[in-house]
């Protein structure tokens, strides 16, 4: 309602064109459509998405770690907390 269908498809779009995968998408099952926006500071590390399942509705993940200095072990626990997510909401097996 904040924007108009076309707006909100283009944001979408910007968002699915994110070149840095390897949190959120990196536990989602392979070709399962995922915008979103990732980003990094000392210790702190995030992606916020909006994921397609191929067999159900959208649904909205925000990923935040701090503390962990290695963005590679931030990255897979997003992953896993990605998949966890993605089981529970889907009914997939994990």
């Amino acid at each position: 309602r904040a924007v108009s269908p076309a707006a909100d498809a283009e944001m979408v779009d910007i968002l699915d064109d994110q070149a840095f995968n390897e949190m959120i998408p990196a536990g989602l099952p392979t070709g399962t459509r995922v915008a979103h926006k990732t980003g990094w500071i000392t210790e702190i590390h995030h992606d916020a998405a909006i994921v397609y399942p191929d067999d159900g509705a959208p649904y909205v993940l925000v990923v935040l770690t701090e503390g962990l200095a290695d963005r590679a072990e931030s990255a897979r626990l997003g992953a896993e907390v990605a998949r966890a997510v993605h089981a529970a909401v889907t009914g997939a097996a994990r």
